[in-house]
């Protein structure tokens, strides 16, 4: 099937609204976001012909219920960043920013654009991400407690000590039930099990591979690297060639790769011979750490892909 032949449906979410947008029949409609709302929408699609594919963006959690919906009623569905859509939108000039233009926008997306239906992750993984992102929360909350503690006066500074301690209890509490989860659940643990020979990638650094990257082992390299957002893009134009940069992919993953990689490369020798190597050759440090995430993800990818345990590489 051609693009121009794809029957795409954009819908535009909000909190109490679901604005829908036809591509095949180019009809527009609006649903409550309710249950009983997501309900008459989805009979609603069935009753006006095929649709190849429903375009959602993702809009803070609110997308969950009907992303789920859609995929339980055997309707292929595509959740989108709102930055593609909106850069696709002013690409066709289309500059004013209506619920009803842009589920007109995320239909004529998912018509004109070569892009994949994607499933939520199981409610199991969305719990763990929940968690990571909540423990990232209270680190940073920490972080910025012990800034301010050394600037304020005494009498302020046990006030903040006890705040720091409940952080830090909260903290524990989730990486307590981070670890239950993981032993639990019999497949996390066989795959985590995979990297107990690689140094550097603790605890933290395995739940959010396993929450936020369950891609990992069904791509390749490539593939996984751009998903990330580790894959270098090329910036040219004419006789300009600009430094390849790093952008985009998933945030949470790169934050945990890079503190990983920290460790790693002093503690792991084969990922410490490879920084080295990159340093040596006069690779400015910045440039030879985000290799070394790279190098540090492939190597992952690669022991899940193949379900063989990391053995310690000797250096090259």
């Amino acid at each position: 099937m051609s693009l121009n032949e794809r029957i795409a449906v954009g819908v535009d979410i909000s909190k109490a609204k679901l604005d829908v947008f036809h591509g095949g029949q180019q009809q527009y409609r609006p649903f409550e976001h309710t249950p009983s709302g997501i309900a008459a929408l989805i009979d609603w699609l069935k009753a006006n012909g095929p649709v190849d594919l429903v375009v959602i963006e993702a809009s803070g959690g609110y997308e969950m219920a009907l992303w789920r919906a859609l995929w339980a009623a055997g309707i292929p569905t595509a959740r989108i960043n709102p930055k593609r859509a909106r850069d696709f939108a002013r690409a066709l000039g289309l500059l004013a920013k209506t619920d009803r233009i842009d589920a007109r926008v995320l239909a004529l997306f998912g018509s004109t654009l070569s892009i994949e239906p994607d499933r939520p992750k199981e409610k199991a993984l969305q719990e763990m991400e929940a968690w990571l992102t909540r423990r990232r929360q209270l680190v940073e909350m920490r972080v910025a407690e012990q800034n301010r503690k050394r600037q304020a006066p005494q009498v302020v500074q046990k006030r903040i000590d006890l705040h720091l301690r409940q952080l830090q209890r909260e903290i524990d509490r989730i990486d307590k039930e981070l670890a239950e989860k993981i032993q639990q659940n019999a497949i996390w643990n066989e795959k985590l099990a995979l990297l107990d020979g690689l140094k550097g990638v603790g605890a933290n650094t395995r739940a959010w591979l396993i929450a936020a990257l369950p891609e990992l082992g069904s791509l390749n390299r490539r593939q996984i690297a751009s998903l990330v957002g580790l894959a270098p893009m090329a910036h040219e134009s004419g006789v300009y060639r600009g430094r390849r940069r790093i952008h985009g992919g998933r945030s949470a993953v790169r934050t945990a790769l890079f503190l990983a990689t920290l460790s790693a490369v002093r503690h792991d020798a084969h990922m410490r011979n490879f920084y080295q190597r990159l340093v040596n050759a006069g690779k400015p440090k910045k440039v030879a750490l985000v290799a070394s995430m790279r190098k540090l993800l492939t190597i992952i990818n690669a022991v899940f892909r193949s379900g063989e345990p990391y053995r310690v590489l000797q250096p090259e």
